[in-house]
C-alpha cells in the first residue's frame, strides 16, 4: 500500500513537470500591441522604433520612440489600412530591411545614427527604385508625424490646446460687422 501511494505521489510530480515545462521553456517574444491583420515578429517592431526615432529625434522635447510613434503607425496600419495596402507595407519593410543590409551590412538597428540619417535622407532626396520600400516610408514617415502632432505631449505643452474654445465674457460689447 505505501508503495502505491509514492508511486502515485511520484507519478503527479512527473506529470506537473511536464505540464508546465513547456511553459517554463517557451520564451516567444511578442510584438508590444495586439495585432489583428498583419503580423510582424518583435525585430520589424524594434527596426520600425528606430526609424520614427530618426525621422523624429529626440531633442529638448521627447522623440518618435518616446511617444510610442512606432505602435501608433502599426497599429493604424492593422486597423485603418486595406489588405493589399497592409501586404504592401510589410513587403515594404521586410524590402528596406534587405536594402539597408545591403548598403551597411547590418540591420537598420545596429547601424549608428549617423548612418541612418544618410539613409533616411536618402530616402527623401530619391525615389528608390522599389516602390514597396518607397510606400514603407513614406506612410511610416507620414503615420510617424501624425502620431506626433496628435499626442498629449504635442498638444498641451508645443500648440496649448484648450478643450474648451474661448471664454464667454459677458461684459465685452459685441462688435457689428
Amino acid at each position: 500500500m505505501p508503495n502505491r501511494r509514492v508511486a502515485i505521489q511520484q507519478l503527479l510530480i512527473i506529470w506537473a513537470g511536464a505540464a508546465l515545462l513547456p511553459s517554463c521553456l517557451h520564451n516567444e517574444e511578442k510584438v508590444s500591441i495586439p495585432l489583428t491583420l498583419i503580423h510582424i515578429d518583435p525585430a520589424d517592431e524594434n527596426m520600425l522604433a528606430s526609424l520614427t526615432e530618426t525621422i523624429l529625434p529626440k531633442t529638448d522635447s521627447p522623440g518618435a520612440r518616446e511617444l510610442a510613434a512606432h505602435l501608433f503607425a502599426l497599429k493604424m496600419v492593422d486597423v485603418c489600412y486595406t489588405k493589399e495596402n497592409q501586404e504592401k507595407y510589410i513587403r515594404g519593410m521586410k524590402d528596406f530591411e534587405t536594402w539597408v543590409l545591403k548598403k551597411t551590412g547590418k540591420t537598420f538597428s545596429e547601424i549608428s545614427d549617423s548612418e541612418k540619417q544618410s539613409l533616411v535622407g536618402e530616402l527623401d532626396k530619391q525615389q528608390p527604385s522599389n516602390e514597396g520600400i518607397s510606400f514603407f516610408y513614406q506612410s511610416t514617415k507620414r503615420l510617424t508625424i501624425q502620431a506626433y502632432t496628435t499626442c498629449e505631449y504635442y498638444l498641451t505643452k508645443i500648440r496649448g490646446y484648450k478643450m474648451i474654445p474661448g471664454r464667454f465674457q459677458g461684459c465685452v460689447p459685441l462688435k457689428t460687422a
